[in-house]
Parts: C-alpha cells; sequence; structure tokens
C-alpha cells in the first residue's frame, strides 16, 4: 500500500477480537520484544518478519502487488464470500482540549484466488504431502476502492504529526472435512512485486483464535462428494 509513513507500532489483536476471523494486525513498535509479547498470544512470528515489516517503504508498496498465502492441512479448505482482505489506516489528532481522537479510512476488500505454477513456486517452500498452500490477490475490481483509501490517506500528508498505522486483517472462511481436525495455519503476506512472502504468523490453531460456535459458522463441514 502506497501510504505517507511507515507504520509506527506492530500490534496483534486479542484472541477474542479474532472471534470471526483469523486477523494478521502489525503496526511496527520501536521494542521488538514487546512485539512479539503482543503477538505470541495468537501464534509464533518469527522475529525476522519483525524486521522486515519494520523496514517496509510503504509510500512505494504497490496494492496490485499484494499478495495472502496460507499453508493449511488438506482437510480444510479456504474458499468463500468471507474470505477478505481488511486494509485499515488510522491517525492520532490532538483536539484543543489536548486530548486526542483516532481518524480511521477502512476498506474490506474481496480476494481472488490465485492457482498458477509461476504463483505456487513462491511457495514451493512450504508444500508436502501433510500440506495445502493457497494464494489470493485482492480482486481487481476492488482496487479502485484500495487506490481511494490510499489517496486519501496520501492526502493526510502535512495536515497532521505524521503519527500514522497500516492495519492489514486476513479473515479466513471455507469449509472442513468430516474429521479433519487440525485447524493450524500459517499465514503469509507479500507486498511487492518481486518480492518475498513474509510470514506473519505460524502454527496457529483457528479452534483457539474463536469460539466453538464461531468456528462452525466460519468453517461447516464441507459437502459430501
Amino acid at each position: 500500500m502506497d501510504l505517507p509513513t511507515p507504520p509506527d507500532r506492530v500490534e496483534r489483536p486479542p484472541a477474542r477480537q479474532t472471534a470471526s476471523a483469523l486477523r494478521a494486525l502489525w503496526r511496527v513498535l520501536p521494542a521488538l520484544a514487546m512485539a512479539s509479547a503482543m503477538l505470541a498470544a495468537c501464534g509464533s512470528v518469527p522475529v525476522t518478519s519483525l524486521w522486515k515489516l519494520r523496514k517496509l517503504n510503504l509510500e512505494t508498496l504497490d496494492p496490485a502487488a499484494l499478495r495472502a498465502a496460507v499453508v493449511h492441512r488438506p482437510g480444510l479448505q479456504l474458499h468463500g464470500q468471507g474470505l477478505v482482505l481488511t486494509v485499515s489506516v488510522s491517525r492520532k489528532l490532538r483536539q484543543p482540549n489536548g486530548s486526542t481522537v483516532t481518524e480511521q479510512l477502512e476498506e474490506k476488500l474481496p480476494l481472488q484466488e490465485l492457482r498458477s505454477t509461476a504463483e505456487r513456486s513462491l511457495l514451493a517452500e512450504y508444500d508436502s504431502p501433510q500440506t495445502s498452500t493457497q494464494i489470493w490477490r485482492v480482486d481487481p475490481a476492488a482496487l479502485p476502492r484500495l487506490q481511494a483509501l490510499r489517496a486519501r490517506a496520501l492526502g493526510w500528508k502535512g495536515t497532521d504529526g505524521g503519527q500514522r498505522a497500516l492495519g492489514l486483517g486476513l479473515e479466513l472462511a471455507g469449509c472442513q472435512q468430516k474429521g479433519a481436525h487440525n485447524r493450524t495455519v500459517t499465514t503469509l503476506i507479500r507486498f511487492t512485486e518481486p518480492g518475498e512472502y513474509i510470514p506473519i504468523v505460524r502454527n496457529m490453531d483457528l479452534a483457539e483464535t474463536m469460539s466453538a460456535a464461531d468456528l462452525k459458522q466460519r468453517f461447516p463441514d464441507c459437502p459430501a462428494g
């Protein structure tokens, strides 16, 4: 995303906030140890990923190059209209009385799965008989919405103190085959073309991020056959 300034902290929402979705949210924190502690509650985030996120130059990111990938067990299938990428940009505004308020822009963008060999080859290291890998881009029809959000965020430049934050949330939905109980996932994001996929969360059990009722609603049994 071509945004006015790099994010200023990394943040993972608490487990209960993911009741209806698996979200990979971050903002770059000055203290790496604090980021690790906040993110550890919902999975294991590689330290190398935190450093790479911190170095991102958001002004040069191309929305069309964004890719999201999830590595999971074959018994779990990810699809449907509930699978979206939430993109938000927020900033703090100081009021005349000294208090601050938060202004936020947000878009929930539908995703389009990519199955080409060229796309999948970039994640070949994750392939195994015990895993499946799925890759998505923002649906091209939704890119104007993302570009509009970007333009509005760029319009903030020079009108405040410059402190703002980027949030990305990957919301998952689909079905699970009967008898499949392993719902562990690893999520990755790519920001540029060409560019590497950065692991955001490794080996997260969906059952630990939402209630049993929400899990059944978002991942019912797959149709027979």
